[in-house]
């Protein structure tokens, strides 16, 4: 539980960075601004590859937070960074392997495609409750495919039998919660100073 906490805290803190350096803030897409887009890459993979890294093993799962580093990166800054964390979370855990690789590894791409998707699309109306309420519904595909795409009913096993699938819901909107509510609270205590 020890390594959740650390990873939740390295969420607050990256959130509050960001917030107060405005590193990833209107990006327009010339050269500067592909140097800023591969470190916010970099920062949100390293979030997911820390989320992999800092889980609870149980029953041969990984409770983590692997997806909540291209979710906040897709919801915050866009589908690039979005896309680019959850390639870098999901190559690191196929390398790991076991029953579950296929549906976790899909499960943290589509998490940053979408998340990318909905800032494409809706990035002025994104606020803390609502990053909340997608990476619970992000969560809830994460569980479902686990029931479908893991062999012989073990997914189903690790989702009803065992602490997997509430701490899937719980644990990535926790990380997106502290994510996001601390990169508004820091953007909005600049903004007052200027």
């Amino acid at each position: 539980m020890t390594l959740i906490g650390f990873n939740l805290g390295f969420a607050a803190l990256l959130g509050i960075a960001l917030g107060r350096s405005g590193l990833l803030d209107n990006m327009k897409g010339d050269f500067t601004d592909w140097i800023r887009y591969s470190i916010g890459i970099v920062l949100f993979g390293i979030m997911s590859l820390v989320g992999s890294i800092a889980s609870i093993q149980y029953e041969g799962a990984m409770l983590n937070v692997r997806d909540g580093g291209p979710i906040y990166g897709g919801l915050w800054f866009g589908p690039i960074i979005g896309i680019g964390a959850a390639i870098i979370g999901s190559v690191y855990r196929f390398s790991l392997g076991g029953a579950t690789v296929i549906p976790c590894c899909l499960a943290t791409i589509i998490a940053g495609v979408v998340s990318g998707i909905i800032w494409y699309f809706y990035r002025e109306k994104i606020t803390v409750v609502i990053a909340t309420l997608i990476a619970v519904g992000l969560s809830i595909v994460h569980i479902v495919l686990l029931i479908l795409l893991t062999p012989n009913n073990f997914g189903w096993y690790l989702v009803s039998e065992t602490p997997t699938g509430i701490g899937i819901l719980i644990l990535v909107p926790l990380s997106v919660l502290i994510f996001s509510w601390c990169y508004q609270r820091s953007k909005q205590a600049v903004a007052k100073k200027q």
